[in-house]
C-alpha cells in the first residue's frame, strides 16, 4: 500500500477513535434531562404549549400577542410535526435567535429575547428533556399575524431594534442565590413577557417593573406567594390573579425550594427597605 494511503488510514482511525463517526449522538444523561425538567417547569413551557392536557408540549394553544394570533408549536420528539429532527445547533438557534430550522424568523410570543440569556448546557439541558417526551403526531395551524407584522421578514428589523443576544453573566458583586433568583427571573421565566411595559411593536419599555409593595414583604412572604399565589396576612391586598395563579399552579408552585427562595431573594432586593 503506497504511503499516503497509510496516512489517510491513520488519520482516519483517528477520528474514528476520538468520536467523530459515531452513528449516533451519546444518550443525555439522567441529570441532564432532570435538570432540563426542571428549567422547563421554571419556564412555564407547558403553559403555552399544551392545548389538550393529555397531550403535553403537543402545542396547537391559541395566543393572541401584539403581533396577531400565534399558535404554539408542538415540543414532542415527533419527526414530522415536533422537534424530532432537530439538531442541537438549530434548538440553540430557536432559542437564542429566534430563528427556525428553515430560516425562518419566530415572533416574540415565543420569548427569544429571554431565553437568549441561557448558558449552553441549559439549553441543551432543556432539550434534552423534551427529546425524553412521549412523541405526539400534531400539525399546528400557520399564525395569523396582523399588518404589518405578516411581513415576516420585518422581524430582522423588529430584533435589531429589541433583541439583545447574549448570556447572562453573574454579577460577582452578589452572591450565587441572588444570581441564580435573576437568571430564573429575567432568563428562562421571562417575568418581563408580563411585567414589563410594551411599546407598539411589541418591545419591552424598560426592565420589569413588580409590584413596588413587595417592599412591604419579607423574602419569605414572596416565597409563599410563589408557591401559592396566597399573600401575606399582615396584608390586606387580595391573593394572586387569575394570570398568576396559571403560572403558579405549572410553574413556581412545582419549582424547586432552593429556587424559589432564589426568585424571592432577587425579587426583594429590586424593592428593598
Amino acid at each position: 500500500m503506497p504511503r499516503r494511503r497509510h496516512g489517510l488510514v491513520a488519520i482516519l482511525m483517528s477520528l474514528v477513535l476520538c468520536g467523530a463517526f459515531r452513528s449516533e449522538a451519546a444518550e443525555p444523561s439522567a441529570e441532564t434531562i432532570a435538570r432540563g425538567k426542571a428549567l422547563v417547569v421554571a419556564g412555564d413551557c407547558a403553559g403555552c404549549h399544551t392545548a389538550d392536557p393529555a397531550k403535553p408540549f403537543a402545542g396547537g394553544k391559541r395566543i393572541d400577542s401584539a403581533f396577531g394570533a400565534i399558535y404554539a408549536p408542538n415540543l414532542t420528539p415527533d419527526n414530522e410535526t415536533g422537534l424530532g429532527k432537530w439538531r442541537d445547533e438549530d434548538f440553540l438557534r430557536a432559542l437564542r435567535q429566534g430563528i427556525a430550522p428553515d430560516g425562518s424568523r419566530y415572533y416574540p410570543a415565543f420569548p427569544y429575547p429571554y431565553f437568549t440569556k441561557l448558558i449552553r448546557d441549559d439549553i441543551l439541558a432543556i432539550r434534552a428533556y423534551l427529546g425524553s417526551i412521549e412523541p405526539v403526531r400534531n400539525k399546528v395551524a400557520p399564525p395569523e399575524p396582523r399588518f404589518p407584522f405578516n411581513f415576516r421578514a420585518g422581524m430582522r428589523l423588529w430584533n435589531w431594534l429589541y433583541l439583545q443576544p447574549g448570556i447572562m453573566m453573574p454579577d460577582q458583586s452578589r452572591g450565587t442565590e441572588w444570581n441564580r433568583g435573576r437568571y430564573l427571573v429575567e432568563g428562562i421565566g421571562h417575568c418581563g413577557t408580563c411585567h414589563a411595559s410594551k411599546n407598539l411593536l411589541g418591545g419591552d419599555k424598560g426592565p420589569p417593573g413588580f409590584a413596588t409593595w413587595l417592599r412591604n414583604w419579607s423574602a419569605d412572604d414572596v416565597a409563599e406567594y410563589l408557591r401559592s399565589g396566597r399573600s401575606p396576612r399582615s396584608d390586606p391586598r387580595p391573593d394572586a390573579g387569575s394570570l398568576m395563579r396559571e403560572v403558579i399552579a405549572n410553574s413556581t408552585s412545582k419549582m424547586s425550594d432552593g429556587d424559589i427562595r432564589a426568585m424571592a431573594v432577587y425579587l426583594k432586593s429590586l424593592y428593598a427597605r
